[in-house]
């Protein structure tokens, strides 16, 4: 009886019939010996056995469907590259061979399941890189600025951290438009003074007391008006050209109204740079 028809393959059941020349009849014996015992062990998930009985088989007769035995072995043990790789060698040496479509079949089944195992491991790594960059950026200390010390009394205030002379230059345009309005002030009481004045001479030497006491009350607003409203608009030129050419230095300025029975004005005072 021919090799081809005494050594039957079977995986999964399935009896192959091998066509090849006949070897050796002691050598087709003990290959069909490892055979039988590699399907019993194959049948008890026993696939590791199975696979060493396959390969001792395949030494003595190198038939192709011992490859695609070896190559369900492996798939059934869950090493699908493995498996992969018996079913590719097992279609290179018998393209055409009786397990050849299912073998095909099982490939491509195979390197699809492979990618998408691949991809998912591509997407976790991605995952976790992304986390732990998460976590390392919450891991960072955070700098913790202590508060300023509070001022000691008579101590100079730091410097201002906005426009150096700002301040400066807004009392300088306050202090200024004060006395622009001062000025104003003044113009408005000279005009009532002379207005007073030319209302006595019209009286041709007719005392009146009260037109005299207004003339004379008109006349000094009229003078402290004028003298303090440019003194204010002088003040508050200066107060701004300071403000402009500063450099930094704190700016401490006041401005108090004065006013008095001969005089209305406004009294500059503070550190200036």
């Amino acid at each position: 009886m021919s090799f081809a028809r005494t050594l039957l393959i079977s995986c999964l059941g399935v009896s192959i019939a091998a066509a090849q020349p006949a070897p050796p009849p002691a050598k087709a014996k003990a290959a069909k010996q490892y055979v039988d015992a590699g399907l019993a062990a194959q049948n008890t998930g026993d696939y590791d056995t199975a696979i060493t009985f396959y390969e001792k088989a395949y030494e003595l007769v190198p038939h192709p469907v011992l490859l695609f035995n070896m190559a369900q072995a492996h798939r059934l043990a869950k090493r699908d590259e493995r498996a992969l790789e018996l079913y590719k060698k097992y279609l290179a040496a018998d393209p055409k061979g009786a397990q050849a479509k299912t073998a095909s079949e099982i490939v491509a089944e195979i390197e699809a399941k492979l990618a998408a195992t691949k991809a998912a491991e591509q997407a976790e790594a991605a995952r976790a890189e992304e986390q732990a960059k998460k976590d390392a950026a919450a891991a960072r200390p955070v700098e913790v600025r202590s508060a300023p010390e509070p001022a000691r009394p008579g101590a100079e205030p730091p410097p201002s951290p906005g426009s150096p002379g700002k301040t400066l230059r807004i009392a300088g345009i306050g202090v200024g438009a004060v006395g622009v309005v001062g000025v104003g002030v003044g113009i408005v009481f000279g005009l009532k003074a002379r207005s007073i004045s030319d209302e006595l001479s019209e009286l041709h030497g007719v005392y009146s007391k009260d037109k005299e006491d207004d003339g004379k009350r008109a006349n000094a607003f009229a003078i402290a008006g004028l003298v303090g409203g440019t003194v204010l608009v002088a003040a508050g030129v200066t107060l701004y050209w300071r403000g402009h050419v500063a450099k930094g230095r704190a700016e401490r300025v006041a401005v108090t109204p004065m006013i008095g029975d001969q005089m209305a004005g406004f009294a500059v005072s503070g550190l200036l740079p």
